[in-house]
């Protein structure tokens, strides 16, 4: 008769079980960055680079690495930001017009409303509205320069945009903000040779200070 000592069997029970534990949560953290788990640079918090015209519909960071532009329509625009938590970084580069009627270099939201989007350290130049905000809220356009436009920045239905370190210069208008838009700040914000007004507004609630 062959015996067996249970107090043994029991201790191998007691190792072999968190080593089989072990090598299931390996294997689920490997499945888990496997590359196609998310839009590029959503969840890993790398930058997603941009180089021509498009829209943006995922949350992350998008980052200029050339200068580009093109013919957009209004509602459209070369750049358009589809969703929240979205940050722009320009690194200096140029969103290009053609001096067209109707067109927009970066809009921001659309009929579907968008929050926390920033848009920094770019040059936005020759649009009918550079960069135009609408049905947005928490949106900081930071370090940009936008010039010869016919509406440097148009702020429609906006709550707490805010526009900073900026140079608008040499557009017809420099900053357009509408009657429904509230909480519109600019903070050192240099305007320049804007032929009809450097701002104009509704009933818009706007601040400005520095500058």
């Amino acid at each position: 008769m062959v015996s067996i000592d249970a107090s043994s069997a029991g201790r191998k029970l007691i190792i072999v079980a968190p080593l089989l534990l072990l090598v299931v949560l390996t294997i689920a953290v490997d499945i888990t960055d496997l590359p196609g788990n998310g839009p590029p640079g959503s969840q890993s918090g790398e930058a997603v680079p941009i180089q021509n015209c498009r829209e943006i519909n995922s949350s992350g960071t998008y980052v200029l690495t050339k200068d580009f532009g093109g013919a957009a329509g209004l509602a459209s625009g070369c750049l358009e930001i589809n969703a929240s938590d979205v940050t722009i970084n320009g690194s200096g580069h140029t969103i290009q017009g053609r001096g067209v009627t109707d067109t927009t270099g970066v809009i921001v939201g659309s009929d579907q409303s968008v929050s926390n989007v920033e848009i920094h350290s770019v040059r936005v130049e020759r649009w009918n509205r550079g960069i135009h905000v609408t049905n947005a809220s928490d949106v900081t356009i930071r370090n940009v320069t936008v010039v010869r436009s016919a509406e440097g920045i148009a702020v429609w239905n906006g709550t707490r945009v805010s526009v900073e370190n900026s140079w608008v210069t040499n557009n017809l208008f420099g900053v357009v903000i509408d009657e429904e838009s509230r909480q519109v700040t600019f903070s050192s914000v240099h305007f320049r040779n804007n032929r009809a007004a450097n701002t104009t507004h509704g009933r818009g609630q706007y601040r400005q200070s520095g500058g």
